[in-house]
């Protein structure tokens, strides 16, 4: 009897294969998601959702579940051993429409994932088990495992190991997980705080001291949080209540009270990265491939955003637009970020665990001073703001990141009204825009009464295309712009859509062109991306500058294409 036939086989049903699931929904392809586990965990590790994979989310149309069912985040306050404030850390994050961190348990936020996973037709199957796979080089021949002990051979394009740290892709294909467990013991728990200070619902609250620090993370619900623990005295006693009451007592301020927990859990910590990210059509995401310090809030939106990196990436190769090597960019991009993740969370942790151990005396109050010091400072807020968010993640080393443009010398020393090229002053404007690699940056401005915002011109799956027309508005400019968008939407049916940007309140007279209109009346589009002159950007389908030209040619935008594109 033939298998079953399916295009992706998902191992694991945590946030990042369901991220995956749905960017494969948005391409076509056809998929399965099975989980071993009968049930979802009735714990969760991770609860922080930082505004670049709210981004993701908004693409997907999830956005405002996660929004509505979470808590946003926007200040954590540093205390220490005697309850004196050290620091009040606004979390300032600029450029995005998500300008906080939201607070939401992983539970309930796979809960959202597969409840419009399943609206959409794919079903989570849960209880069934990855016994076996060989990777060919056509397909995947897998055996599953029901929960009545029933085995079922499938077959599948690809298949994809979102299954954690232990992961069964991983140990199949004997990709190495290279790295270490620290010493340091967390616990956790969901509980109810009731606390002697003024706190509001927006704020982390982090205690620092010799018995090790302790913070309180806002969930939803009146007077909830994540009460999190590093070095608990008795690391092997069953947790309880009591245990948490009494590092309360130990590390909080004099009054406070914690009750009704919904579940608690401890574990060790690892900082691990696997060997490869791929071996032909099997491939790893998430924790299977990267686990480290939950210092920063980073694991579960890193594997979110390389399930996002590598869902396109997988529809282009998999329709044969695209050559089997667009692929192997996944690990080229995901993997150094994962490998710089986990060296700044090692270094943020083994620092943390040093300051920590400092006995009170003078070592301890220098400590202190320093950290009031530095993180007061409104430059140091910012950057951890920033730094958070993760909006500066970037491929610009990619070989997939790419631009044509002239060199210095061939600009005009001065802009010439009726000349599309670049003068010396608009090719510096153009160095400052984002640069092939970089995120696209997103743009608010106003259109007559009504907000406009560049985003929401990103509606759907495949490249956008921004052809920026510059301060010259000549009809020579405008028609080598519509041809450039025609050409490409023509090409790249499904794939391209193209969005011509002209400084004005009104569309161009001399302007022939009846697709995307951005009308950036302020121009502010235009100063965001550097383009002074005629110029164009290609976003890729996660939402990173793939190429740029100025000035704007079709030739340049085509010799692109060309290495992602099968004619």
């Amino acid at each position: 009897m033939t298998a079953p036939e399916v295009d992706v086989l998902i191992i694991g049903a945590g946030p990042v294969g369901l991220t995956l699931a749905h960017e494969l929904q948005r391409y076509g392809l056809s998929h399965r998601v099975v989980e071993r586990e009968l049930t979802p965990s009735p714990w969760s590790k991770a609860q922080v959702i930082h505004a670049r994979t709210l981004e993701i989310f908004e693409r997907l149309g999830l956005d405002a579940e996660l929004l509505a069912r979470g808590r946003e985040l926007r200040r954590f306050r540093i205390f220490d051993a005697h309850q004196r404030q050290l620091a009040s850390v606004q979390l300032q994050i600029d450029g995005s429409r998500f300008d906080h961190v939201l607070s939401l348990s992983q539970r309930e936020t796979e809960a959202i994932l597969q409840g419009a996973l399943e609206a959409r037709g794919t079903p989570i199957e849960r209880g069934v088990r990855l016994t076996s796979f060989i990777a060919g080089e056509q397909h995947v021949a897998a055996t599953l495992t029901h929960p009545d002990g029933r085995e079922e051979g499938v077959r599948s394009r690809w298949i994809v190991g979102c299954d954690g740290a232990h992961s069964t892709v991983r140990h199949a294909l004997g990709v190495a997980f290279e790295g270490f467990q620290y010493e340091v013991r967390l616990i956790q728990a969901d509980v109810k705080i009731d606390w002697p200070l003024l706190v509001a619902d927006d704020e982390i609250i982090t205690f620092v001291g010799a018995p090790g620090p302790m913070a309180a993370f806002p969930l939803p619900g009146a007077g909830r949080y994540r009460l999190i623990a590093f070095n608990p005295p008795d690391p092997d006693a069953e947790l309880t209540l009591a245990h948490f009451q009494q590092l309360m007592r130990e590390r909080g301020p004099a009054g406070a009270e914690v009750s009704d927990p919904v579940w608690m859990v401890g574990f060790k910590i690892h900082c691990r990265l696997a060997a490869a990210y791929r071996r032909g059509r099997a491939l790893l995401a998430g924790d299977a491939a990267h686990i480290h310090s939950p210092a920063g809030g980073q694991g579960m939106n890193m594997g979110i955003q390389d399930a996002h990196n590598l869902g396109w990436k997988l529809a282009l190769v998999h329709s044969g637009r695209a050559p089997d090597a667009l692929l192997d960019t996944y690990e080229e991009e995901r993997r150094p970020l994962a490998r710089a993740t986990l060296d700044w969370t090692d270094t943020a942790t083994r620092n943390m665990t040093r300051i920590n151990a400092l006995k009170p005396g003078v070592a301890a109050e220098l400590r202190n001073n320093l950290m009031k010091m530095m993180l007061n400072l409104g430059l140091v807020q910012s950057r951890i703001g920033r730094a958070l968010s993760m909006l500066e993640v970037h491929y610009t080393a990619s070989s997939l990141a790419d631009q044509s443009r002239p060199p210095l010398w061939q600009a005009h020393l001065r802009r010439r009204g009726d000349d599309e090229s670049p003068a010396v002053r608009d090719w510096l404007d153009f160095s400052g825009g984002p640069a092939p690699g970089e995120r696209a940056p997103d743009v608010h401005w106003f259109s007559g009464d009504d907000q406009e915002r560049l985003y929401d011109r990103f509606d759907g799956p495949g490249f956008d295309l921004l052809l920026f027309d510059g301060a010259a508005a000549t009809a020579a400019g405008y028609q080598n712009l519509a041809e450039i968008a025609r050409e490409a939407e023509a090409r790249y049916p499904g794939w391209i859509r193209a969005h011509i940007v002209v400084p004005a309140a009104a569309a161009p007279p001399a302007l022939d062109w009846p697709g995307s209109l951005i009308l950036d009346s302020e121009a502010l589009c235009h100063r965001r991306y550097g383009a002074a002159s005629e110029c164009l950007y290609l976003v890729r389908p996660d939402g990173y500058i793939a190429f740029r030209s100025q000035p704007a040619r079709a030739a340049a935008l085509h010799d692109y294409m060309r290495r992602l594109w099968r004619a």
